[in-house]
């Protein structure tokens, strides 16, 4: 893929560095670190896309409803991707593509530069964290634009259905063509997995950095959207067996304008690796709300119903509790989310009182204190229990545009979504071909891969 991104971010490689590096390497051609603290310098390049994932899928699911009557005041990109059009972008420049791809050069220029440099035992260390950080990385922005950008995982149309382009260096003159959705799926697998073994068991000292918790997890998310339940399981518990702490709800402030506490005070323990999701300015708006549907699910001892939502003075309900803390959505990964995966997985092989066990211990922290009585379930209602229960829980979290995807052919849980626009109605139905957001314009027009049809 040649594209003007890389040239960009090549600039933004340099200004994120130390200015001492800055100053031993004045040509681009050297741009490569050469120090293990300046490769994790480059790691920690938070406002360079590091610990951003796409974001507008997010504004295409039934979580979130705009006033018709407003549509025409809001971006084209945003109306767009609300009403799902055939033409999201109109030509312009995207960074729900760009981030993420900005990130796998980053990651490819710390590859690069590791395989340079011989570790003695003292280095070895943070050699391997450093290599392990940046193969997760990739193969997390990667899995990221795999849900946005590419159709939904299917076993046995994954190796002839299209996939991304895989960059595995940081050549800017090299054009990547599409790879097969299946070659995009092993090699997000294959990084996770090495990085899991290079990096060490204990936890990062900031959730900004990977971990291999976080590598674990990521399978598991990875594995759950690939219908691979036994290793969606067996890679959530390994997460869950570094460690498995919830937030108990009932040491939150329900009243206050941002109940949860900010990601990087680590004040949240279960983050296990932060990352926000691009914003979308309809979903910033306070003329957008909340399915009123889905909130009225929430039951009356649900601190999530208090701590996420607030009923606005307009009428609808506004959306307060991203795991950020503040204003932007958080997409990272969390303890809760392998247990609700956890339970998720029991449920689909039967095993009822295991699924079941998972999911009171996750309520036990969510409702308040002695007013939870534990849910009770046979084999034929575990699963759909398990399933309404992982919407309430990861709400705003950018999944729901994945489990749309991956739920969508089983008619028991197959959504059409509507909306509507000056007079007309919009729908989205289930397996639609406008599941797969179309690649921006610009990246089709400078490298010529092959575009999504919408």
């Amino acid at each position: 893929m040649k594209s003007r991104l890389i040239l960009i971010v090549l600039v933004a490689t340099l200004c994120c560095c130390t200015e001492d590096f800055l100053d031993k390497k004045p040509s681009k051609a050297l741009v490569v670190p050469t120090e293990l603290s300046h490769m994790q310098a480059l790691l920690d390049a938070y406002a360079g896309g590091i610990n951003s994932g796409p974001g507008l899928h997010t504004a295409a699911t039934d979580e979130f409803y705009h006033p018709d009557a407003n549509l025409g005041n809001v971006s084209a990109l945003d109306r767009n991707t609300y009403l799902w059009a055939a033409n999201i972008f109109e030509g312009q420049a995207s960074n729900h593509w760009d981030n993420s791809y900005k990130s796998i050069f980053y990651a490819n220029v710390v590859l690069d530069g590791l395989s340079k440099i011989k570790p003695d035992s003292v280095s070895q260390s943070s050699w391997d964290h450093v290599y392990g950080s940046a193969l997760f990385i990739r193969a997390m922005s990667l899995f990221n634009l795999a849900q946005v950008f590419a159709a939904p995982y299917e076993k046995s149309a994954a190796p002839s259905l299209l996939g991304l382009p895989i960059r595995l260096d940081m050549d800017v003159n090299e054009i990547s063509q599409r790879g097969t959705l299946q070659q995009t799926y092993d090699r997000i697998i294959a990084d996770l997995n090495e990085s899991e073994n290079k990096m060490a068991s204990h936890q990062p000292l900031y959730v900004s950095r990977p971990s291999r918790q976080a590598a674990r997890a990521l399978l598991a998310r990875v594995y759950l959207v690939m219908g691979e339940y036994d290793k969606a399981l067996e890679a959530a518990s390994s997460s869950l067996a570094i460690h498995d702490l919830l937030l108990d709800y009932n040491t939150l402030n329900p009243a206050a304008a941002r109940p949860l506490p900010a990601v990087l005070t680590g004040k949240n323990p279960e983050v296990i690796f932060h990352q926000s999701l691009a914003p979308m300015v309809i979903l910033d708006s306070p003329l957008t709300g909340v399915d009123s549907l889905l909130y009225k699910t929430y039951q009356p001892d649900d601190l999530r119903k208090t701590c996420y939502f607030v009923l606005r003075p307009t009428g609808n309900i506004g959306y307060k509790g991203s795991y950020f803390g503040g204003a932007t959505m958080f997409g990272g990964l969390t303890t809760s989310e392998m247990l609700i995966i956890r339970a998720e997985c029991y449920a689909r092989q039967g095993k009822t009182d295991l699924a079941l066990a998972d999911l009171n211990t996750l309520l036990e922290k969510r409702f308040k204190t002695g007013r939870f009585t534990p849910l009770t379930a046979d084999q034929q209602s575990i699963l759909p229990l398990i399933l309404a229960e992982r919407r309430r829980e990861l709400f705003g979290r950018g999944l729901r545009w994945s489990d749309l995807r991956r739920l969508n052919p089983d008619p028991r849980f197959a959504v059409t979504i509507t909306r509507t626009y000056e007079g007309k109605t919009y729908t989205l139905p289930a397996n639609d071909k406008r599941y797969v957001f179309p690649i921006p314009d610009n990246e089709i027009q400078a490298s010529g891969i092959t575009q999504n049809p919408r």
